[in-house]
């Protein structure tokens, strides 16, 4: 039996980062052979391409951490509509990411690492969503066709977490619209594929013990 894979996912700011790093160090101490993967925003392979293609796609508008937000959702949007130049930008950043889940999961998963991964299938299907302005149909199917091969967690956790609470918790958040149109999809994905849910609102330590329950039970039901 193949080693559990856990996905993580949330808002920036709901407190998924610290879960991460806190399941980690609890299965390490505990003697499991455990890594965080971090993939999804993470450009490796392909950053080159990547960059020149979203340059070329957006040109001065091709950082939505910088500048105006919504400025950068419309041309954004504009772009996708025209096809062309974002075909092949959305191409790329989806080998690109294929490849970091041969590298990064597949592999490691083979030669026996419990995996933790920060941003996974889920969260590029809300980024695609969210940058197009599209909703549930759009996740389901490209969760049905792009990313049908792609290894299925043993558990997807969402951490849960009002924007407000969110944007307190970060500086570098563009706009809370980035938060906002983004919130409903998480919501969605997580229904879809029975994620746990766990509150990022609460005292710190009690969402921990949370998210370590239901880690627990996975790693207890993989033996």
């Amino acid at each position: 039996m193949k080693p559990a894979m856990i996905s993580f996912m949330g808002l920036d700011g709901s407190g998924k980062s610290t879960s991460i790093e806190y399941a980690y160090e609890q299965l390490k101490e505990r003697g499991y052979k455990v890594k965080i993967v971090r993939a999804a925003y993470v450009v490796v392979f392909m950053r080159g391409l990547i960059k020149l293609g979203k340059k070329i796609l957006m040109k001065k508008d091709s950082d939505p951490f910088k500048g105006d937000y919504k400025k950068y959702l419309e041309n954004m949007r504009a772009q996708a509509k025209k096809g062309g130049v974002y075909k092949i930008f959305s191409m790329l950043t989806t080998l690109e990411f294929k490849l970091q889940i041969f590298f990064k999961i597949r592999l490691k998963r083979f030669f026996g690492t419990t995996l933790l991964v920060d941003r996974y299938i889920y969260d590029n299907i809300v980024t695609y969503a969210a940058n197009l302005g599209l909703g549930e149909d759009y996740m389901e199917k490209t969760m049905k066709t792009k990313w049908k091969h792609a290894p299925l967690p043993d558990l997807i956790i969402y951490i849960k977490t009002p924007v407000e609470v969110c944007l307190s918790r970060k500086d570098d958040i563009p706009d809370p619209l980035y938060l906002e149109i983004r919130k409903p999809l998480y919501e969605k994905v997580a229904d879809m594929y029975n994620a746990v849910t766990i509150s990022g609102n609460q005292d710190k330590q009690k969402m921990l013990d949370e998210v370590m329950d239901a880690v627990n039970k996975v790693l207890k039901n993989d033996k």
